[in-house]
């Protein structure tokens, strides 16, 4: 059952405009899955409102309206809050023939310091590798591509407009009010390259006074080839129902279970042993000694009690502080350790040749990671840097960077496996050692103050559908996009508390039911299956008994459908909204 406080979120409304050759989902403030001629064409265009440390406000639609003469017009009005600045606008949408317009009019009710205020245009995944002209404001041109490899900086600058070919058809974009440019979302797990205002190479936070406006308008053509294609050759719209197909379950494995863990908490809940649980991960700082001891001591009681290993990141402002941590490590209990800067949340090439001297002058024989505490965006964009003799590499994840409405977070999954597949390629082969992976972001690593109180940090590291079914839903959907060969280990989440597999009262949330019975599972063969409908995530995993099939549900309505084990029996599934199960296939 769904917690009240979050009905809202799981089952949000999304309503299906349609005029013209144009279909788009509208999502709050979001237009979404924009298509021409029943064609795919951007994943959004909306409006976002950022504050002085990269924070989005929440959008709240106050009123829509709308009218379809001839000439389709909608009209929001949008207020932002959040973290204290307010902000309102109106967003119109225009669409007529081959032409839909979105303009964006906002005002400050007070002031605000704020990085970014205006409209963002969502490029879909599947453009990767297409070409792209980029019109610049001076009216010059470019030839380029968008990315196949995730990009670690801006692929495009400096647009005025840009436009390019799908599916037989020239679509264009304009911009007006403000300077954009691209970048690549997938570095953050979004399923997008987001183009944006203002650019990045202005100084920021800007102070916005009361009453100062924002006015911007994003313009999109569409020049198709056959100017009058019949109606019969436009593709049609995707049917919404569940699937009756039969899914099969080949034989032949595809991977194997990865290493399951979790991350230590202050959580005072007694924890229990994890039968295959993988290690446990404590982020020691090393400016602090104090408050290291208090944090070492825990984690390595709670790893006691779930019977695992630690897997140590330190926290440093510099190689200084490697071997005074070092000092308050039990080594023996440890399986890997990190070292990352707490200011570019990167391992830095001082504090990897600290690390390593320290490891080998004691005789450790576990593994020393490099990578980002942070993002994968701060891996690849300092991916020249990794060390040769690193034994391998880790970052974290998090789906909520950028939005936090569910379609955005699940969107997020199919990304974290080209993350994986990139990383593999940054380490030439290193293992990766994947995690944390949380709902909400640790910390923000690109604030410009980072002075928060324990309310506001709270607020911004817990997200309330942690012990929701649908948490355990979209973590089954990580393991599954997760498990590839070079994936040595993912960890989730916290052991207990509010970001727990345990509550703060020691309750099992759904997750941890899940992530206990894989982690028992660790190593067994994953099996090759093509799922074809939407929103549902098949796990098959070879055991004793046969193979157990993990079956999420990553939409608001009930699933259906049939798997067949190769040559053995059909077996039917019901999976509800947001929902795990488990079914012994024969």
């Amino acid at each position: 059952m769904i917690l009240a406080e979050n009905q809202s979120r799981l089952l949000a409304p999304a309503k299906t405009i349609e005029t013209g050759p144009w279909r788009l989902q509208l999502r709050g403030d979001e237009l979404a899955d924009i298509e021409y001629r029943g064609h795919p064409v951007l994943r959004a265009i909306r409006p976002v409102v950022r504050d002085h440390d990269w924070r989005t406000l929440a959008p709240i639609v106050e009123s829509t309206t709308w009218n379809d003469d001839g000439r389709f017009t909608l009209r929001l009005v949008v207020a932002f809050a959040g973290f204290g600045p307010e902000y309102r606008a109106e967003l119109a949408v225009r669409i007529f023939g081959d032409d839909l317009t979105v303009t964006f009019d906002g005002v400050a009710p007070g002031d605000l310091r704020s990085n970014r205020i205006g409209l963002v245009v969502l490029h879909r995944p599947d453009d990767a590798g297409r070409n792209v002209t980029i019109t610049a404001p001076d009216q010059s041109r470019s030839e380029l591509v968008f990315p196949t490899a995730i990009g670690p900086h801006q692929p495009f600058m400096d647009i005025a407009a840009m436009s390019w070919e799908r599916d037989g058809t020239t679509f264009g974009l304009e911009f007006s009010g403000d300077i954009f440019e691209t970048e690549d979302q997938r570095n953050w797990t979004d399923a997008s390259f987001k183009t944006y205002s203002t650019p990045l190479s202005r100084p920021f936070p800007v102070t916005v006074h009361a009453g100062d406006r924002v006015h911007q308008s994003v313009r999109l053509t569409a020049a198709p080839a056959d100017q009058a294609a019949p109606a019969d050759q436009a593709a049609e719209a995707p049917s919404p129902g569940p699937s009756a197909e039969v899914v099969t379950v080949c034989g032949q494995a595809q991977g194997r279970v990865p290493a399951l863990g979790t991350s230590s908490s202050l959580s005072a809940v007694r924890l229990s042993q994890v039968p295959g649980l993988g290690a446990l991960i404590v982020e020691v700082p090393g400016d602090d000694t104090a408050s290291a001891t208090q944090i070492l001591g825990h984690a390595v009681q709670q790893a006691a009690e779930l019977a695992a290993a630690l897997d140590v990141r330190i926290i440093a402002t510099g190689p200084g502080e490697i071997r005074a941590v070092m000092d308050l490590l039990p080594l023996e209990n440890a399986v890997r350790i990190g070292a990352f800067s707490s200011r570019s949340h990167v391992t830095e090439p001082d504090l990897w040749e600290e690390l390593h001297s320290e490891a080998q002058r004691r005789g450790f024989t576990g593994a020393l990671l490099v990578g980002a505490r942070s993002h994968f965006t701060e891996l690849n964009r300092r991916r020249d840097s990794v060390p040769s003799n690193a034994d391998a590499i880790t970052y974290s994840i998090t789906p909520q960077m950028h939005a936090t409405e569910v379609p955005h977070v699940v969107e997020s999954l199919p990304i974290q496996r080209l993350l994986a597949l990139n990383a593999l390629r940054i380490g030439a082969g290193k293992p990766l050692h994947i995690g944390p992976i949380t709902l909400k972001a640790r910390f923000n690593a690109v604030s410009t103050d980072g002075a928060y109180d324990a309310g506001t940090i709270e607020e911004m590291t817990t997200d309330p559908l942690q012990a929701e079914d649908f948490t355990a839903a979209w973590l089954l959907g990580s393991i599954a996009a997760l498990t590839l060969p070079g994936v040595e280990s993912v960890s989730y989440f916290e052991a207990s508390g509010t970001r727990g597999l345990l509550t703060d009262a020691g309750t099992p949330t759904p997750a941890f039911h899940l992530l206990q019975k894989l982690a028992a599972l660790r190593g067994a063969e994953v099996l090759e299956v093509e799922c074809p409908v939407p929103g549902l995530v098949l796990y098959p995993v070879t055991a004793d008994a046969g193979v157990l099939l993990f079956a999420a549900n990553l939409t608001q309505e009930t699933l259906s459908t049939a798997v067949r084990l190769e040559g053995g029996n059909t077996h039917t599934l019901d999976i509800p909204a947001w929902s795990v199960q488990t079914r012994l296939l024969g």
